[in-house]
Protein backbone atom coordinates (compact mmCIF):
# COMPACT_ATOMS: atom_id res chain seq x y z
CA UNK A 1 0.00 0.00 0.00
CA UNK A 2 2.82 2.41 0.92
CA UNK A 3 4.59 1.66 -2.37
CA UNK A 4 1.40 2.37 -4.29
CA UNK A 5 1.04 5.75 -2.57
CA UNK A 6 4.67 6.64 -3.34
CA UNK A 7 4.21 5.74 -6.99
CA UNK A 8 1.07 7.85 -7.18
CA UNK A 9 2.81 10.87 -5.66
CA UNK A 10 5.74 10.53 -8.07
CA UNK A 11 3.42 10.32 -11.06
CA UNK A 12 1.61 13.45 -9.92
CA UNK A 13 4.94 15.28 -9.65
CA UNK A 14 5.96 14.05 -13.09
CA UNK A 15 8.76 11.70 -12.02
CA UNK A 16 9.10 8.03 -12.84
CA UNK A 17 8.80 5.44 -10.07
CA UNK A 18 12.21 4.05 -10.97
CA UNK A 19 13.77 7.01 -9.15
CA UNK A 20 12.87 5.26 -5.90
CA UNK A 21 15.51 2.65 -6.69
CA UNK A 22 18.28 5.18 -7.43
CA UNK A 23 19.56 5.54 -3.89
CA UNK A 24 23.19 5.76 -2.80
CA UNK A 25 24.88 6.12 0.59
CA UNK A 26 28.46 7.35 0.88
CA UNK A 27 30.50 7.66 4.05
CA UNK A 28 33.86 9.33 3.57
CA UNK A 29 36.41 11.20 5.62
CA UNK A 30 39.28 13.64 5.62
CA UNK A 31 42.37 13.69 7.82
CA UNK A 32 44.48 16.76 7.07
CA UNK A 33 47.47 17.57 9.28
CA UNK A 34 49.65 20.59 8.39
CA UNK A 35 52.96 21.73 9.86
CA UNK A 36 53.88 25.39 9.45
CA UNK A 37 56.99 27.46 10.13
CA UNK A 38 55.96 31.12 10.45
CA UNK A 39 58.91 33.46 10.25
CA UNK A 40 57.12 36.69 9.39
CA UNK A 41 53.74 35.32 8.32
CA UNK A 42 51.09 38.12 7.96
CA UNK A 43 53.64 40.73 9.19
CA UNK A 44 57.44 41.06 9.48
CA UNK A 45 58.98 39.55 12.61
CA UNK A 46 61.39 41.59 14.70
CA UNK A 47 64.93 40.24 14.88
CA UNK A 48 64.53 39.82 18.63
CA UNK A 49 61.91 37.10 18.09
CA UNK A 50 62.17 33.49 16.96
CA UNK A 51 59.88 32.03 14.30
CA UNK A 52 56.84 30.03 15.36
CA UNK A 53 56.46 26.34 14.56
CA UNK A 54 53.04 24.70 14.90
CA UNK A 55 50.99 21.77 13.66
CA UNK A 56 47.25 21.82 13.01
CA UNK A 57 44.84 19.13 11.95
CA UNK A 58 41.38 19.06 10.46
CA UNK A 59 39.40 15.83 10.70
CA UNK A 60 36.08 15.33 8.96
CA UNK A 61 33.68 12.47 8.48
CA UNK A 62 30.88 12.94 5.98
CA UNK A 63 27.69 10.96 5.42
CA UNK A 64 25.72 11.49 2.21
CA UNK A 65 22.40 10.00 1.13
CA UNK A 66 21.19 10.59 -2.43
CA UNK A 67 18.01 9.55 -4.16
CA UNK A 68 16.03 10.97 -7.05
CA UNK A 69 14.06 13.31 -4.79
CA UNK A 70 16.33 13.88 -1.81
CA UNK A 71 20.00 14.60 -1.16
CA UNK A 72 21.33 14.97 2.39
CA UNK A 73 24.78 15.64 3.83
CA UNK A 74 26.05 15.56 7.40
CA UNK A 75 29.71 16.43 7.99
CA UNK A 76 31.29 16.23 11.44
CA UNK A 77 34.48 18.22 11.96
CA UNK A 78 37.23 18.51 14.52
CA UNK A 79 39.80 21.28 14.00
CA UNK A 80 42.65 21.74 16.44
CA UNK A 81 46.25 22.72 17.01
CA UNK A 82 48.49 19.90 18.19
CA UNK A 83 48.74 20.18 21.97
CA UNK A 84 45.74 22.48 22.26
CA UNK A 85 43.96 19.96 24.47
CA UNK A 86 45.52 17.85 27.25
CA UNK A 87 46.40 14.24 26.50
CA UNK A 88 43.52 13.16 28.73
CA UNK A 89 40.73 15.66 28.18
CA UNK A 90 36.98 15.48 28.47
CA UNK A 91 36.45 18.70 26.53
CA UNK A 92 34.12 18.33 23.56
CA UNK A 93 35.84 19.39 20.32
CA UNK A 94 33.79 17.86 17.51
CA UNK A 95 31.12 19.99 15.86
CA UNK A 96 28.86 20.00 12.81
CA UNK A 97 30.37 21.61 9.73
CA UNK A 98 27.51 20.65 7.38
CA UNK A 99 24.01 19.36 8.00
CA UNK A 100 21.60 19.95 5.14
CA UNK A 101 18.85 18.36 3.10
CA UNK A 102 18.10 19.20 -0.53
CA UNK A 103 14.68 18.26 -1.91
CA UNK A 104 13.26 18.35 -5.42
CA UNK A 105 10.30 20.76 -5.60
CA UNK A 106 9.70 21.04 -9.33
CA UNK A 107 11.57 19.77 -12.39
CA UNK A 108 14.86 21.69 -12.33
CA UNK A 109 14.14 23.27 -8.95
CA UNK A 110 15.37 22.16 -5.51
CA UNK A 111 15.17 23.51 -1.97
CA UNK A 112 18.21 23.13 0.31
CA UNK A 113 18.05 23.95 4.01
CA UNK A 114 20.48 23.62 6.93
CA UNK A 115 24.13 24.31 7.61
CA UNK A 116 25.90 24.41 4.25
CA UNK A 117 28.87 25.80 2.37
CA UNK A 118 28.50 28.46 -0.33
CA UNK A 119 30.90 28.62 -3.27
CA UNK A 120 30.30 30.93 -6.22
CA UNK A 121 32.29 32.10 -9.23
CA UNK A 122 35.84 33.17 -8.34
CA UNK A 123 35.26 32.54 -4.59
CA UNK A 124 35.86 36.17 -3.63
CA UNK A 125 32.42 36.68 -2.10
CA UNK A 126 31.47 33.16 -1.01
CA UNK A 127 33.74 30.18 -0.49
CA UNK A 128 34.04 27.03 1.62
CA UNK A 129 37.54 28.33 2.54
CA UNK A 130 39.12 24.90 2.19
CA UNK A 131 42.61 26.15 3.19
CA UNK A 132 41.30 27.31 6.56
CA UNK A 133 41.50 24.69 9.28
CA UNK A 134 37.84 25.23 10.11
CA UNK A 135 36.34 26.19 6.74
CA UNK A 136 33.25 28.40 6.32
CA UNK A 137 29.60 27.37 6.33
CA UNK A 138 26.26 29.15 6.74
CA UNK A 139 22.91 28.33 8.39
CA UNK A 140 20.40 29.14 5.67
CA UNK A 141 17.70 28.17 3.18
CA UNK A 142 18.61 28.01 -0.52
CA UNK A 143 16.38 27.63 -3.57
CA UNK A 144 18.17 26.44 -6.74
CA UNK A 145 16.85 26.32 -10.28
CA UNK A 146 18.63 24.95 -13.33
CA UNK A 147 17.45 24.56 -16.91
CA UNK A 148 19.80 23.99 -19.85
CA UNK A 149 22.71 26.44 -19.41
CA UNK A 150 20.89 28.74 -16.97
CA UNK A 151 21.21 28.54 -13.19
CA UNK A 152 19.63 30.69 -10.52
CA UNK A 153 20.02 30.57 -6.73
CA UNK A 154 18.18 32.49 -4.00
CA UNK A 155 19.47 32.20 -0.43
CA UNK A 156 18.18 33.56 2.89
CA UNK A 157 19.71 33.41 6.39
CA UNK A 158 18.63 34.86 9.75
CA UNK A 159 20.75 34.43 12.88
CA UNK A 160 19.96 34.41 16.60
CA UNK A 161 22.00 33.58 19.70
CA UNK A 162 19.21 31.30 20.96
CA UNK A 163 15.48 30.72 20.69
CA UNK A 164 13.74 34.01 21.51
CA UNK A 165 10.19 34.98 22.47
CA UNK A 166 10.80 38.71 22.14
CA UNK A 167 13.29 40.59 20.00
CA UNK A 168 16.71 41.11 21.57
CA UNK A 169 20.08 42.33 20.38
CA UNK A 170 22.07 39.75 18.43
CA UNK A 171 25.62 39.39 19.67
CA UNK A 172 27.23 38.58 16.34
CA UNK A 173 28.69 35.13 15.98
CA UNK A 174 28.51 35.77 12.26
CA UNK A 175 29.10 39.08 10.50
CA UNK A 176 25.41 39.40 9.71
CA UNK A 177 22.07 39.09 11.48
CA UNK A 178 20.24 38.68 8.17
CA UNK A 179 21.63 37.82 4.77
CA UNK A 180 19.97 37.25 1.42
CA UNK A 181 21.43 36.85 -2.06
CA UNK A 182 20.52 36.13 -5.66
CA UNK A 183 22.97 34.49 -8.07
CA UNK A 184 22.37 33.98 -11.81
CA UNK A 185 24.58 32.49 -14.47
CA UNK A 186 24.21 31.67 -18.18
CA UNK A 187 26.34 30.86 -21.20
CA UNK A 188 26.12 33.74 -23.67
CA UNK A 189 27.89 32.10 -26.58
CA UNK A 190 30.13 29.08 -26.87
CA UNK A 191 32.93 29.48 -24.32
CA UNK A 192 31.64 32.73 -22.81
CA UNK A 193 29.75 32.68 -19.51
CA UNK A 194 28.32 35.56 -17.46
CA UNK A 195 27.26 35.46 -13.82
CA UNK A 196 25.54 38.12 -11.72
CA UNK A 197 25.16 38.32 -7.95
CA UNK A 198 23.47 40.61 -5.45
CA UNK A 199 23.93 40.29 -1.67
CA UNK A 200 21.95 42.06 1.06
CA UNK A 201 23.45 41.92 4.55
CA UNK A 202 21.48 43.13 7.55
CA UNK A 203 23.86 44.16 10.33
CA UNK A 204 23.16 45.62 13.75
CA UNK A 205 25.36 48.35 15.18
CA UNK A 206 28.22 47.31 17.43
CA UNK A 207 27.09 49.15 20.57
CA UNK A 208 24.44 46.61 21.57
CA UNK A 209 23.22 48.53 24.62
CA UNK A 210 21.18 51.65 25.16
CA UNK A 211 20.84 53.30 28.56
CA UNK A 212 22.41 50.22 30.11
CA UNK A 213 19.88 47.74 28.69
CA UNK A 214 19.92 45.50 25.66
CA UNK A 215 17.94 46.69 22.66
CA UNK A 216 14.38 45.39 22.69
CA UNK A 217 13.83 46.14 19.03
CA UNK A 218 15.96 45.31 16.03
CA UNK A 219 17.18 48.11 13.80
CA UNK A 220 19.47 46.87 11.06
CA UNK A 221 21.63 48.64 8.56
CA UNK A 222 21.69 47.03 5.12
CA UNK A 223 24.91 46.62 3.18
CA UNK A 224 24.56 45.76 -0.52
CA UNK A 225 27.19 44.02 -2.63
CA UNK A 226 26.49 43.44 -6.31
CA UNK A 227 28.35 42.69 -9.52
CA UNK A 228 29.42 39.70 -11.56
CA UNK A 229 31.95 37.72 -13.55
CA UNK A 230 32.65 37.28 -17.24
CA UNK A 231 34.48 34.04 -17.99
CA UNK A 232 35.94 32.80 -21.25
CA UNK A 233 37.08 29.20 -21.71
CA UNK A 234 37.41 27.21 -24.91
CA UNK A 235 39.10 23.76 -24.89
CA UNK A 236 40.19 24.36 -28.48
CA UNK A 237 42.15 27.49 -27.50
CA UNK A 238 45.19 27.78 -25.19
CA UNK A 239 43.94 30.99 -23.56
CA UNK A 240 41.25 31.56 -20.92
CA UNK A 241 40.24 34.70 -19.02
CA UNK A 242 38.14 35.85 -16.08
CA UNK A 243 37.02 39.43 -15.37
CA UNK A 244 35.44 40.31 -12.02
CA UNK A 245 33.65 43.46 -10.80
CA UNK A 246 31.88 43.94 -7.47
CA UNK A 247 30.46 47.14 -6.00
CA UNK A 248 28.99 48.11 -2.64
CA UNK A 249 26.30 50.47 -1.39
CA UNK A 250 23.94 50.84 1.54
CA UNK A 251 25.28 51.34 5.07
CA UNK A 252 27.96 49.65 7.15
CA UNK A 253 27.75 48.48 10.75
CA UNK A 254 28.20 52.01 12.09
CA UNK A 255 25.61 53.55 9.76
CA UNK A 256 28.06 55.18 7.32
CA UNK A 257 27.33 55.05 3.59
CA UNK A 258 29.25 52.49 1.57
CA UNK A 259 30.81 53.12 -1.83
CA UNK A 260 33.45 50.44 -2.34
CA UNK A 261 34.52 48.31 -5.29
CA UNK A 262 36.63 45.27 -6.09
CA UNK A 263 37.93 44.58 -9.60
CA UNK A 264 40.05 41.77 -10.95
CA UNK A 265 41.25 40.24 -14.18
CA UNK A 266 43.08 36.96 -14.72
CA UNK A 267 44.44 35.49 -17.96
CA UNK A 268 45.74 31.93 -18.27
CA UNK A 269 47.75 30.56 -21.18
CA UNK A 270 48.58 26.89 -21.80
CA UNK A 271 51.84 26.41 -23.68
CA UNK A 272 51.33 22.64 -23.59
CA UNK A 273 49.64 19.97 -21.51
CA UNK A 274 52.40 20.28 -18.92
CA UNK A 275 53.19 24.01 -18.83
CA UNK A 276 50.95 27.04 -18.29
CA UNK A 277 51.25 30.67 -17.19
CA UNK A 278 48.97 33.17 -15.52
CA UNK A 279 48.90 36.96 -15.41
CA UNK A 280 46.50 39.14 -13.47
CA UNK A 281 45.65 41.99 -11.17
CA UNK A 282 43.41 42.47 -8.12
CA UNK A 283 42.09 45.82 -6.96
CA UNK A 284 40.35 46.59 -3.66
CA UNK A 285 39.20 50.18 -3.28
CA UNK A 286 40.53 52.33 -0.45
CA UNK A 287 39.36 55.32 1.55
CA UNK A 288 41.25 58.60 1.31
CA UNK A 289 38.91 60.62 3.51
CA UNK A 290 38.01 59.27 6.94
CA UNK A 291 35.82 62.24 7.86
CA UNK A 292 33.33 62.37 4.97
CA UNK A 293 31.01 59.74 6.46
CA UNK A 294 31.46 57.42 3.47
CA UNK A 295 33.21 54.04 3.56
CA UNK A 296 34.99 53.91 0.21
CA UNK A 297 37.03 50.86 1.17
CA UNK A 298 35.57 47.56 -0.03
CA UNK A 299 34.21 45.33 2.74
CA UNK A 300 35.24 41.72 2.22
CA UNK A 301 32.51 39.13 2.50
CA UNK A 302 32.85 35.37 3.02
CA UNK A 303 35.25 34.31 0.30
CA UNK A 304 38.60 32.59 0.53
CA UNK A 305 41.49 34.63 1.92
CA UNK A 306 44.44 32.40 1.10
CA UNK A 307 43.89 32.19 -2.65
CA UNK A 308 44.22 35.92 -3.34
CA UNK A 309 46.83 38.61 -2.69
CA UNK A 310 49.66 36.32 -1.66
CA UNK A 311 49.91 33.15 0.40
CA UNK A 312 51.55 34.96 3.33
CA UNK A 313 48.28 36.85 3.87
CA UNK A 314 49.90 40.23 4.55
CA UNK A 315 46.84 41.96 3.18
CA UNK A 316 44.18 39.45 4.23
CA UNK A 317 42.59 42.46 5.89
CA UNK A 318 43.08 45.19 3.26
CA UNK A 319 44.48 48.53 4.32
CA UNK A 320 42.02 51.39 4.70
CA UNK A 321 44.00 52.93 1.83
CA UNK A 322 43.10 50.02 -0.49
CA UNK A 323 45.20 47.45 -2.32
CA UNK A 324 46.51 46.67 -5.80
CA UNK A 325 48.08 43.28 -6.46
CA UNK A 326 49.87 42.66 -9.77
CA UNK A 327 50.91 39.03 -10.17
CA UNK A 328 52.36 36.54 -12.63
CA UNK A 329 52.89 32.83 -12.27
CA UNK A 330 53.85 29.58 -13.96
CA UNK A 331 52.70 26.01 -13.33
CA UNK A 332 54.16 22.78 -14.65
CA UNK A 333 53.60 19.04 -14.42
CA UNK A 334 56.66 16.87 -13.94
CA UNK A 335 54.53 13.74 -14.36
CA UNK A 336 50.93 12.70 -13.72
CA UNK A 337 51.46 12.78 -9.93
CA UNK A 338 53.89 15.69 -9.41
CA UNK A 339 53.28 19.37 -10.18
CA UNK A 340 55.00 22.66 -9.37
CA UNK A 341 53.81 26.26 -9.39
CA UNK A 342 55.26 29.64 -8.58
CA UNK A 343 53.70 33.12 -8.34
CA UNK A 344 55.23 36.56 -7.87
CA UNK A 345 53.14 39.42 -6.43
CA UNK A 346 53.78 43.15 -6.48
CA UNK A 347 51.71 45.12 -3.93
CA UNK A 348 50.68 48.75 -3.79
CA UNK A 349 48.06 50.70 -1.87
CA UNK A 350 45.64 52.93 -3.75
CA UNK A 351 46.48 55.90 -1.52
CA UNK A 352 49.33 56.91 0.72
CA UNK A 353 48.42 56.93 4.39
CA UNK A 354 49.46 56.91 8.03
CA UNK A 355 49.67 54.08 10.53
CA UNK A 356 48.35 53.95 14.11
CA UNK A 357 51.44 55.85 15.28
CA UNK A 358 50.66 58.62 12.77
CA UNK A 359 53.73 57.77 10.67
CA UNK A 360 53.26 58.33 6.93
CA UNK A 361 53.81 55.58 4.36
CA UNK A 362 53.82 55.56 0.57
CA UNK A 363 52.07 53.30 -1.91
CA UNK A 364 54.85 50.74 -2.48
CA UNK A 365 54.08 47.85 -0.10
CA UNK A 366 56.69 45.34 -1.25
CA UNK A 367 56.43 42.04 -3.08
CA UNK A 368 56.09 38.32 -2.47
CA UNK A 369 57.20 35.02 -4.00
CA UNK A 370 55.08 31.86 -3.49
CA UNK A 371 56.22 28.35 -4.44
CA UNK A 372 54.05 25.22 -4.14
CA UNK A 373 54.69 21.52 -4.83
CA UNK A 374 51.87 18.97 -5.11
CA UNK A 375 52.38 15.21 -5.12
CA UNK A 376 49.63 12.61 -5.43
CA UNK A 377 50.81 9.69 -3.35
CA UNK A 378 47.85 7.43 -4.10
CA UNK A 379 44.11 7.52 -4.74
CA UNK A 380 43.34 8.84 -1.26
CA UNK A 381 46.45 10.81 -0.33
CA UNK A 382 47.98 14.09 -1.50
CA UNK A 383 51.08 15.84 -0.18
CA UNK A 384 51.50 19.58 -0.61
CA UNK A 385 54.49 21.67 0.41
CA UNK A 386 55.02 25.40 0.06
CA UNK A 387 57.53 28.13 0.71
CA UNK A 388 56.95 31.87 0.51
CA UNK A 389 59.03 34.94 1.19
CA UNK A 390 58.05 38.60 1.43
CA UNK A 391 60.31 41.41 0.23
CA UNK A 392 59.36 44.13 2.70
CA UNK A 393 59.93 47.84 2.16
CA UNK A 394 60.00 50.65 4.68
CA UNK A 395 56.36 51.30 3.72
CA UNK A 396 55.53 47.71 4.68
CA UNK A 397 56.97 48.22 8.16
CA UNK A 398 55.06 51.46 8.64
CA UNK A 399 51.77 50.09 7.32
CA UNK A 400 52.12 47.08 9.65
CA UNK A 401 52.73 49.42 12.63
CA UNK A 402 56.24 48.07 13.22
CA UNK A 403 57.86 51.48 12.82
CA UNK A 404 56.64 53.63 15.70
CA UNK A 405 58.47 56.91 14.96
CA UNK A 406 60.13 58.71 12.08
CA UNK A 407 63.57 57.83 13.53
CA UNK A 408 62.74 54.20 14.25
CA UNK A 409 64.78 51.65 12.28
CA UNK A 410 63.90 48.21 13.69
CA UNK A 411 65.81 45.12 12.60
CA UNK A 412 63.55 42.41 11.19
CA UNK A 413 64.04 38.83 10.15
CA UNK A 414 63.70 37.93 6.48
CA UNK A 415 59.93 37.28 6.17
CA UNK A 416 59.27 33.73 5.07
CA UNK A 417 56.81 30.92 5.62
CA UNK A 418 56.91 27.20 4.89
CA UNK A 419 54.51 24.32 5.33
CA UNK A 420 53.91 20.66 4.60
CA UNK A 421 50.32 19.40 4.40
CA UNK A 422 49.09 15.84 4.12
CA UNK A 423 45.50 15.34 2.91
CA UNK A 424 44.02 11.86 3.28
CA UNK A 425 40.46 11.29 2.02
CA UNK A 426 39.34 7.68 2.54
CA UNK A 427 35.95 6.38 1.41
CA UNK A 428 34.60 4.06 4.11
CA UNK A 429 31.37 3.12 2.37
CA UNK A 430 30.09 3.58 -1.15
Amino acid sequence: MKTTIKRLILCILGFTPSILLAQTVVIDGEIRPRVEVRDGFTRPLLDTNDPGVSAVQRTRIGMNFTSGLLNTQITLQDARTFGQNPNASGDATTGIFEAWAEMVLVPGGTFKIGRQTLTYDDKRLFSASTWSNTGTSHDMALFKYCVNDFQGHIGVAYNNNSIISTETYYTPKSNYRYMGFVWLTKDIVNGLNVSLIGVDEGVQDTIGTKNGANYLKTSMYHAYTYGGNLKFTDPALPISALATAYFQGGKNISGSKMNGSQLAINIDYKFSTILSATLGSNYISGDNNATDGIQSGFKKLYGTDHSFNGSMEYWKVPLVQGLLDYYAGVAGKINKDLSLEGTFHLFNSEYSGKNKKNIAFGKDLGSELDLVVNYKLNTWTNIQAGWSTYFATNNTLVAKDIIASSTDNPAIRTPQWAYVMLTIKPVFLH
